[in-house]
């Protein structure tokens, strides 16, 4: 077993942390006892104004504000606080806990900036991504660290369910192409598992999956920097998740789903505050350059801007006017969308088509379930084994 850190951006998220913070460190607390292995836990706190920072320090995080340095297998820093080191942070963990750090960025970078610096100064091979509105079961780490043995995995993403009302949430994704757009968000669960996803995992095939949703998913550090890390030009948030795990896709990489790893979601506790009508138009605006920097199929391409120059043009009609805005912003980022598209072309393994040829066969395995929607479940009966 390897070493894990796990990473969490936050943004004026005191509360959420207060509530969720203790499930992680005991499950951290749990795997390096189980496994021998080390574990650190790394806050990065996303420009936020609350005193969320001061609390994680009383609480024996580390501030690594000050220029850091790795060298001969801990963290040094410049300045009276020399000897914070990996063993001081450990201490304070409580000796054989994770190490526990902080990182502050002085101005919010967003989901993605955020996550790529927490991943930047992680020490371990595997990141384990956090929201801070998740509650992580105590036994969630060991299951997502056993896919990573095969050295073509990307990244594995945990079962999720909504915390308030119990429904999944979060299970497969199965993707595939139809109506002009990449769709990602059709779900299915294995049908030979049980409720805390134990059941024939012995010679199964690999749970596939489209995307691991960065809520709580883990990821192979080396791969995530090699590949570039969640991309920039969807900042502040929304598609970075799917964006990576479809780039780590056609580079030869796979995604898988782990139903044994299971935690619970809070669901949009950050986003919900903002304006809503701002935030749809971002979500639509990065759905587009998602597509237009992976879809390099020539029949899907032209597919797709056929579709969106009709739902431009029905837009006001359709009583969704924000297509149209979003349609222009992403336009105005053409020449660097341009820029990544050429990148991802040289730089692709598998075609467009390869992919969903990949999801069109799980759906007709036996020991698979597909479903659009939770009510679809419990329609069916699969309450057992969602």
């Amino acid at each position: 077993m390897r070493g894990v850190s796990i990473v969490i951006p936050s943004w004026n998220g005191l509360e959420l942390l207060k509530q969720f913070l203790p499930a992680v460190i005991e499950s951290a607390i749990l795997y390096s006892k189980q496994l021998k292995a080390p574990t650190e836990i790394l806050i990065v706190d996303d420009g936020g104004v609350d005193e969320s920072a001061e609390w994680l320090v009383a609480k024996g995080f580390i501030d690594l504000r000050q220029r850091v340095e790795w060298r001969d297998g801990e963290w040094e820093r410049g300045g009276a606080d020399a000897s914070t080191s990996k063993g001081a942070a450990a201490e304070a963990a409580g000796g054989s806990g994770p190490s526990l750090w902080l990182i502050r960025n002085e101005t919010n970078l967003g989901f993605g900036g955020a996550c790529n610096r927490g991943f930047e100064a992680a020490r371990y091979p595997l990141v384990f991504l956090l929201n801070n509105d998740v509650e992580v079961d105590l036994n969630s780490i060991a299951p997502l660290v056993e896919n990573f043995a095969d050295p073509s995995v990307f990244a594995a993403h945990c079962r999720v369910f909504e915390l308030s009302s119990g429904q999944v949430c979060g299970t497969g994704k199965l993707g595939s192409f139809a109506r002009g757009f990449i769709r990602v968000h059709r779900s299915y669960v294995p049908t030979d598992l049980n409720d805390k996803g134990r059941g024939a995992l012995a010679g199964r095939d690999p749970l596939c999956s489209m995307f691991a949703g960065g809520g709580s998913a883990m990821f192979d550090r080396e791969k995530f920097i090699e590949i570039g890390g969640f991309e920039p030009l969807l900042s502040p948030y929304y598609w970075e998740d799917v964006e990576l795990s479809y780039r780590a896709w056609k580079r030869g990489y796979t995604v898988l789903y782990e139903p044994r790893s299971v935690t619970r979601h809070r669901v949009s506790s950050t986003i919900s505050r903002l304006d809503q009508g701002g935030v749809r138009k971002i979500e639509q605006r990065n759905r587009l350059i998602f597509h237009w920097i992976h879809l390099h199929e020539r029949t899907m391409l032209v597919s797709h801007v056929l579709w969106v120059l009709l739902l431009a043009a029905t837009a006001p009609l359709r009583l969704k006017p924000s297509f149209v805005s979003s349609c222009i912003a992403a336009l105005k980022r053409l020449p660097e969308v341009r820029r990544r598209r050429f990148e991802e072309r040289r730089a692709a393994r598998r075609s467009d088509r390869e992919v969903f040829d990949v999801f069109a066969s799980l759906v007709k395995r036996a020991d698979v379930f597909a479903y659009d929607d939770y009510s679809e479940l419990e329609k069916a009966g699969r309450q057992g084994f969602r």
